[in-house]
Formats: C-alpha cells, sequence, structure tokens
C-alpha cells in the first residue's frame, strides 16, 4: 500500500489556499473537495500517490458542428468549471492548456483563475475559429511534436501560419484531457502519432460524450506497435448530468494506472 504524503483535508487546504478571491472559493470549494477525495480513492486503489503528482494538464475540446449545442447551452463552460481544480492539483503554475480542434486546431489562452467563469464567452467565442469536421491527429500532433495552422485571410489568400510548439518532454509527465462527442476522418493518421508518442513522456485519455458509438476509441486498446498503452477511453452520455466523482474517476482513473506502469 502507498503512503500517501497528504490527506483529503490537506489537499483541499493546498488547492484552496491557491485561489484568493472570495467569489472563486465559493465557486470551486466544492469541486476541489470532490477532487481531493477522488485523488486519495484512486492513488490507494493504483498504488500512486496522485496527491504528490506534478503533470502538465492539457484540455484539448472537439469544435465540430456538432458540438453547437453543448457550447451554447452551457455545458462545455460547466465542465471547464469542473476541470479547473486539475489544474490546481497537478500543474505547478495552476492552469490548463486548452485547445480546440476539428479538422485542423487552434491553440487559445490557458484555463486559470483569472479567465475560467466566462472561458467560453470571451476566449472560445473571440477567437475567430470556425465549426468544421472531426480529425484528432492535427491536435495530438501539435502537442506532442509542435504542429502548425493557417490562420486568417479571405478565400485560402493571405493567411498566415501559426506555429504551436511540443508539450511533450522529459519533464513532468503530460496528462491530455480529448473530449469528443464524434468519429474522426483521420484514422491512420491517428494511429501514427498514437503509436509513436507511446515512447514518450504523454497520457492520452479520451472521453466520448453523446450518442456516438465511437468504434475508433473503443478499439484503441488493441492498436499494435506501441510500446506502451498510452491512452484511455471512457464514454459519458451526459457531461451535465455526471457528478463530480464520476468525472473525476473518468479522468483520472487511467491515468493512474499508466503512471504507476500497469497500463
Amino acid at each position: 500500500m502507498v503512503e500517501l504524503k497528504k490527506t483529503e483535508e490537506e489537499l483541499t487546504k493546498e488547492m484552496m489556499g491557491k485561489i484568493s478571491l472570495s467569489k472563486d472559493k465559493a465557486k470551486l470549494e466544492k469541486h476541489v473537495v470532490n477532487l481531493s477525495k477522488c485523488v486519495v480513492d484512486l492513488s490507494e486503489k493504483s498504488n500512486i500517490d496522485l496527491g504528490s503528482t506534478r503533470a502538465k494538464v492539457v484540455l484539448v475540446i472537439d469544435y465540430s458542428g456538432s458540438m453547437y449545442k453543448l457550447y451554447s447551452n452551457g455545458t462545455v463552460q460547466n465542465t471547464m468549471n469542473r476541470l479547473v481544480p486539475l489544474g490546481l492539483s497537478f500543474d505547478d503554475n495552476g492552469s490548463i492548456d486548452v485547445y480546440l480542434f476539428q479538422s485542423d486546431y487552434r491553440k487559445l489562452k490557458d484555463l486559470n483563475l483569472d479567465n475560467y467563469e466566462n472561458y467560453v464567452e470571451t476566449v472560445v467565442n473571440t477567437a475567430g475559429y470556425s465549426m468544421g469536421g472531426t480529425n484528432y491527429a492535427p491536435v495530438l500532433r501539435a502537442i506532442i511534436e509542435g504542429n502548425s495552422y493557417k490562420e486568417g485571410g479571405f478565400l485560402g489568400f493571405g493567411a498566415k501560419s501559426v506555429k504551436t510548439e511540443a508539450l511533450v518532454d522529459k519533464g513532468d509527465p503530460t496528462f491530455i484531457l480529448f473530449i469528443t462527442d464524434g468519429a474522426n476522418a483521420d484514422r491512420i493518421q491517428t494511429d501514427t502519432i498514437i503509436k509513436k508518442c507511446s515512447e514518450m513522456n504523454v497520457f492520452i485519455q479520451f472521453i466520448g460524450i453523446g450518442k456516438d458509438k465511437f468504434d475508433y476509441l473503443m478499439k484503441l486498446d488493441n492498436i499494435p506497435g506501441r510500446k506502451r498503452d498510452n491512452t484511455g477511453f471512457s464514454k459519458m452520455k451526459d457531461l451535465d448530468k455526471a457528478s463530480d466523482q464520476e468525472l473525476y474517476t473518468t479522468v483520472l482513473e487511467q491515468f493512474s494506472r499508466w503512471l504507476n506502469g500497469m497500463q
């Protein structure tokens, strides 16, 4: 049995200590308490001290046309509010890197205590990014090895190339939360990047939402040619109806096993 360095109460106190404004304390405390409980429970099950783990937390969210309702009805914003404590717990700077994707991708401002309350309205909706198709590989490549996309211009003319640097390195592990509501059109390319990063310090937790069967994501565990199983998949039909316990367990359970070399 792993010896935990921090109890639920100590984890909660540590995270709450990073929050300065009373309105944020009131809004986030319940989620912080629930995350602390989940971290301790999973630590005991996986024999890895999650409460002392440091990781770069990355949130990747589908921006295909079928996601429109989830952005407009507040589901994405509510989910972001509940994920903020993950940054406070795992990331040294208390923030979460955010990427949107459709056929290509965009790197947005980090999600943090300064902007989380209205992130969809003030950051996503003002990014000048249009909803489109569903490709997983471009955004994964950007995070894992660096990539670029075209921005601006008119009818393909005058667009500028925007380069994003890789986040994955030999320091703290990179923990990617990848939320999507549909199947991707680039399975071969996605297989390639997942195989390549199986030798790297990165874990990808795919979360399928909605009614799609997610045939591709269901088969991830059977992809051959990987040095290590570096992905997890969970299906959550309705993010808004999921309790904190369900959401945090879904997000962290397979990550904790990967950290301990069990996956």
